[in-house]
């Protein structure tokens, strides 16, 4: 392969990983506004709860929430292979 067939060939899997990065960001942060509605049902029973053990299960089901769904759904592993795919390219 040539030298302008190179350059091409890398300008072409820097815009693909560009864009990836961005997609997969994006997801993340919409995935961050549906939970956002999630969390505040959390609040609203935390705030009507009439006793501290329904408080503490108001929390729990917001740790819950926080830690089952958030975090795998999040996808934070597609977000570091990005990040390292850029920085192969920019080295």
């Amino acid at each position: 392969m040539d030298k302008k067939m190179q350059a091409q060939a890398k300008s072409l899997k820097a815009n693909y990983e560009r864009n990836q990065a961005s997609k997969r960001l994006e997801f993340v942060i919409n995935r961050l506004q549906r939970s956002m509605y999630d969390l505040e049902c959390c609040l609203e029973d935390l705030e009507a709860a009439e006793d501290d053990a329904k408080r503490a299960k108001a929390l729990n089901a917001a740790i819950s929430h926080l830690v089952g769904t958030m975090q795998p759904e999040l996808r934070i592993d597609l977000l570091a292979e990005s990040q390292a795919e850029l920085a192969k390219l920019g080295a």
